[in-house]
């Protein structure tokens, strides 16, 4: 990267660190009380041009009984590139624009990304959560960063996975077979409340269900638009 790229990185890790400070990774609400959870997922209209078209969906379920109660979507146009461990710089302002569209209020946010298993306890999930007070949860499809062992080939098996010593999330099997997803607590929930929620959010895939219909309804609104 260029001298200038480095500075901006460096500005952007400050201000990540700074976020932090306000995490709350403890249960806002009790966690049998979380019934109402949006998904949250972004695509491109062309992930390898930059800029580019970013689209956003929020779907919005009770996971009672995974009845879809609202879906929204908001595109935004988006020149942060791709860089590890700093999603949230590209993917956050068209999720904000979606967020802002909700008429439902949801108890909790899965989104399709990390909470605190990242260097800076700053993924996008945690970013998400600090800047909407509201209470979220990462449910990333691959490893960013942590140390841990698989689980089981069995659907919910789980392990820890830790950052620095610190136990940050857990690595979860939630289909036999499948490669398993990393969950983490983005804001306002504990480790061990954000798996459970993770868990009710699964029925018969391997995404929760919040996060897989919103990456389903987005392939169907990016086909129409291209």
């Amino acid at each position: 990267m260029e001298r200038f790229d480095q500075e901006i990185i460096q500005k952007l890790k400050k201000e990540q660190i700074k976020l932090s400070k306000k995490l709350k990774i403890k249960d806002k609400i009790p966690v049998d009380k979380i019934k109402i959870v949006a998904g949250i997922d972004v695509t491109f209209t062309d992930i390898w041009k930059n800029p580019t078209t970013g689209i956003a969906c929020i779907t919005v379920l009770d996971i009672r009984t995974f009845e879809i109660l609202e879906t929204v979507f908001d595109e935004e146009t988006v020149d942060f590139p791709y860089i590890p461990t700093f999603l949230a710089y590209r993917e956050l302002p068209v999720i904000l624009k979606a967020y802002k569209k909700l008429k439902t209020k949801p108890d909790a946010f899965i989104i399709d990304g990390m909470g605190i298993i990242h260097p800076r306890k700053m993924g996008i999930a945690s970013h998400f959560g600090v800047i909407t007070d509201t209470i979220s949860i990462g449910c990333g499809k691959s490893k960013l960063t942590g140390e841990f062992e698989q689980p089981e080939n069995k659907k919910f098996a789980y392990r820890p996975v830790y950052v620095d010593g610190e136990l940050r999330g857990y690595i979860l099997r939630t289909r036999k077979n499948s490669n398993p997803v990393f969950v983490s607590p983005g804001n306002n929930i504990s480790v061990e409340s954000s798996l459970k929620v993770v868990i009710r959010s699964v029925k018969d895939y391997k995404l929760p269900e919040p996060t897989r219909l919103a990456h389903l309804n987005l392939q169907k609104y990016r086909k129409k638009i291209i």
